[in-house]
């Protein structure tokens, strides 16, 4: 290496920051919060256990607080299973787990006790409960995900911002952009019952033909926000409230 310094243009670092909020998008969620946070220590498959994963929990810092858990990759009826759901079941796996169950549970060649999570996936499976942070990611990975190899990407992620319990704001602009600010999307978390909802949004489809028509400009909202150069309100225009 030499001594010079890199220089960047507006256009490289806009490439940066869209692979910082790419990157960060993984830590938004985790297994639980507070004093007891858990972090994901690693994924295998089950051994002799066709169809089940298992996914090692820890606490971060002693190996010894390790907890794996065995979750099916199906449903009953043989349909995968959403790797989103699988991970907010898992989050209320570890919840109910009690440290009697830990003891007793069997362990793995590691020595890693390992829980039957079954019960847990296919109960969220029957009747999902997501979190506020599952509903911020997957508003925000519609937008972070690599484009079809045959389809350029149409829209780039270049930050998300959650701005209250109910709405998220990703701001975004074109793989072209140079040195023009991002613009400001404002996305629904929660279905009409008030619920946290994750996917309903609909937004990484329409979005592009909203922007390429000029439609968007109609759902212009009225805000100033440092963080972009415009700021548009697809809340009710999704939702219909």
């Amino acid at each position: 290496m030499t001594g010079r310094s890199m220089m960047w243009d507006e256009a490289g670092l806009s490439g940066l920051q869209a692979q910082l909020a790419g990157e960060m998008l993984g830590m938004v969620t985790v297994f639980a919060f507070g004093r007891g946070v858990r972090v994901v220590r690693g994924v295998v498959q089950a051994p002799e256990r066709r169809g089940v994963g298992r996914v090692v929990l820890w606490d971060g810092q002693r190996l010894e607080t390790s907890v794996g858990f065995d979750v099916p990759l199906t449903d009953t009826h043989g349909a995968s299973i959403p790797a989103g759901d699988l991970v907010a079941a898992l989050r209320s796996a570890w919840a109910d787990c009690s440290g009697e169950e830990v003891e007793e549970a069997p362990r793995d060649a590691f020595g890693i006790p390992v829980v039957d999570a079954t019960a847990a996936v296919r109960g969220f499976v029957d009747r999902p409960r997501f979190l506020l942070p599952d509903a911020l990611r997957a508003a925000v990975a519609a937008f972070s995900g690599p484009a079809e190899p045959d389809e350029p990407a149409e829209l780039r992620l270049r930050g998300f911002l959650l701005l209250d319990q109910g709405t998220c704001r990703l701001y975004l602009d074109t793989p072209t952009s140079q040195d023009v600010p991002p613009f400001g999307v404002d996305l629904p978390l929660r279905a009409e019952d008030g619920s946290v909802a994750v996917g309903v949004t609909g937004a990484h489809a329409v979005l592009p033909v909203l922007l390429e028509t000029g439609e968007l400009e109609r759902l212009r909202k009225d805000a100033h926000d440092p963080y972009c150069r415009a700021v548009y309100d697809l809340v009710g225009w999704l939702t219909g409230r």
